[in-house]
């Protein structure tokens, strides 16, 4: 393999069964594709459900959440597979926060946003 900055994985070869994958392979296509499937299926709740729990936009969840998988699968160049996905750990705060009570948008949801950024950047110092 030659030494370059994004990895080549190789394909891996014979049996499936019991076998463990190496960093540096890869499944053959189709088991792939299943596992891509069962992993969108996995992901999917979520990061829908999440949002909506907290009366925010999904559709911007969804975007934010593939934008900053893109750049964390760029900047550590392929080497750590990461889905970077909404998290469960605001939703009660939020909710407690804003006094919100299920029902399409959250009108409140500026009283909680400061706390969500300065948290968001407590995890950047801590990462």
């Amino acid at each position: 393999m030659a030494n370059t900055w994004f990895p080549q994985w190789r394909k891996r070869t014979g049996s499936l069964e019991g076998a463990v994958i190496a960093p540096d392979e890869r499944l053959p296509l189709g088991p792939t594709i299943i596992m891509g499937l069962q992993h969108a299926v996995a992901m999917f709740g979520a990061t829908v459900l999440m949002p909506l729990l907290m009366g925010f936009d999904a559709n911007m969840a969804i975007l934010m959440s593939g934008i900053g998988t893109l750049l964390f699968f760029i900047i550590v160049g392929g080497r750590v597979p990461s889905y970077l996905g909404s998290s469960a750990s605001f939703v009660g705060v939020v909710i407690a926060v804003t006094g919100y009570s299920g029902h399409g948008p959250n009108p409140n949801i500026a009283l909680a946003l400061g706390g969500i950024i300065a948290c968001g950047a407590v995890y950047t110092l801590i990462g």
